[in-house]
């Protein structure tokens, strides 16, 4: 009988009792009928245990086997019947090697959740607080980090804070990027002029005058040939 160790079959004996059952139609082969049964029942419960399971199988097929069952559509009654299964020493061996490769799967595939995991909450924790990021890498690889790392490191710092802060700046400039790309000259123009007001009028007035420095020239006027000096 299979089990979950393919190539380590159960070792299965087989006893019962049949009888046929009174009918206008009676089977050919009553007996081929009653041992199909027992062995369908036999094989629904072996096929999902392993051969370390056999006791256990036994005593659940005996509990289905051991009473008087009716054979659906069949003129034919298992009146009881009784199996004896066993297994060798290899498809022992190869359920405990089996058994051992899956724990070592399942923590290796635990592992891994938690490097994902772990590398998401630094990736949350780097555009929230790069100090903190930096901190964290310092207590969990100290090895890792040489002076022109933090120089490297500090640098990024002070980028991220500047343009990313929560990375709702990064997130806002993707937007106005994508809002200002099919704007007209005059349009865009129209849009720096309003921002540099509110920048103006926010506080800080050195800010507005660069952003009026983005202003594009009206294509026209980008073309105007030099007029010669008049003798």
């Amino acid at each position: 009988m299979p089990n979950t160790m393919p190539g380590h079959p159960f070792t299965l004996t087989l006893t019962g009792a049949w009888e046929e059952l009174p009918s206008p139609r009676p089977h050919r082969n009553p007996d081929a009928v009653a041992i199909h049964h027992a062995l369908t029942i036999v094989r629904n419960i072996t096929s999902n245990l392993t051969p370390a399971d056999a006791v256990l199988a036994a005593a659940r097929i005996n509990t289905l086997l051991g009473q008087a069952s009716d054979i659906p559509g069949i003129p034919v009654r298992l009146i009881w019947a009784h199996v004896d299964l066993t297994t060798d020493l290899e498809a022992l061996s190869a359920t405990t090697r089996h058994q051992r490769h899956q724990h070592e799967e399942e923590q290796r595939r635990a592992e891994q959740a938690r490097h994902l995991e772990t590398a998401r909450a630094f990736q949350t924790t780097v555009m929230s607080d790069p100090s903190l990021a930096l901190a964290y890498w310092y207590a969990t690889a100290p090895h890792t980090i040489d002076e022109d790392t933090l120089t490297r490191l500090e640098q990024l710092h002070s980028q991220v804070a500047a343009y990313a802060p929560q990375g709702r700046w990064a997130l806002l400039a993707r937007l106005l990027h994508t809002f200002t790309s099919d704007l007209t000259t005059d349009a865009k123009n129209h849009l720096i002029d309003t921002m540099a007001a509110l920048t103006d009028r926010y506080g800080q007035p050195d800010i507005a005058s660069e952003i009026r420095t983005l202003h594009t020239p009206d294509p026209a006027e980008q073309h105007v040939p030099a007029q010669e000096p008049t003798p």
